[in-house]
């Protein structure tokens, strides 16, 4: 069996997000995908939307896939948590699956820079999801001095993103189209993202 694990701050949590963990199913990249929203990313400034409300939301747009468990422990956490703790935590738990760690393309240069980012390689593949304007290819995994058999390339393409959800919601746009409904319905129920 292989899991994947998609973390980030789901802020919001958007169609792209969605369509990630489908396409990783589908293609069969993993049997089971664990989507662990973050407390805080180190290498991004303070969530829009609280912790409560980013893990609701990542509950309404998985719900009803079999396939995909929402993990909570770094949002309980309560601080900013390196990939590789939660890795390794899940390898503890689970030492009888195979792991991978669900990137974007635009990440896979920089891989090198995480946190223990060897460690991570040690415990689990890279499964890296084609982003527009960033090299998906074995020379870009090269390029990146990652080794070419901890590393899955797969083709994927979805142009929504969260600083464009965020920058429509906070124009006053309603989100449909860019968020799962329920996710859209929350957003509008809180009043999440509008402009002060």
């Amino acid at each position: 069996m292989t899991r994947a694990l998609l973390g980030g701050s789901f802020d919001p949590v958007h169609a792209g997000h969605v369509a990630m963990v489908v396409h990783v199913l589908r293609r069969a990249l993993a049997d089971e995908v664990i989507v662990i929203p973050n407390a805080r990313s180190p290498w991004r400034d303070e969530p829009s939307a609280g912790a409560g409300d980013r893990l609701a939301m990542c509950r309404l747009a998985f719900a009803g896939m079999a396939a995909v468990t929402i993990d909570d422990r770094e949002i309980f956490a309560g601080r900013p948590v390196r990939t590789v703790e939660t890795v390794e935590a899940l390898v503890a738990e689970r030492p009888d699956v195979s792991w991978r760690v669900v990137i974007g393309a635009d990440h896979l240069a920089r891989f090198g820079a995480w946190h223990r980012s060897d460690r991570i390689l040690e415990l689990a593949q890279l499964l890296v999801l084609g982003r527009s304007g960033a090299a998906t290819d074995a020379a870009a995994v090269t390029a990146a001095g990652l080794p070419a058999e901890r590393v899955v390339l797969t083709p994927f393409e979805h142009a929504v993103s969260g600083s464009a959800v965020r920058a429509t919601l906070g124009a006053g746009g309603d989100g449909r189209g860019l968020l799962p409904p329920a996710v859209a319905d929350y957003i509008a129920a809180r009043g999440l993202y509008r402009s002060a």
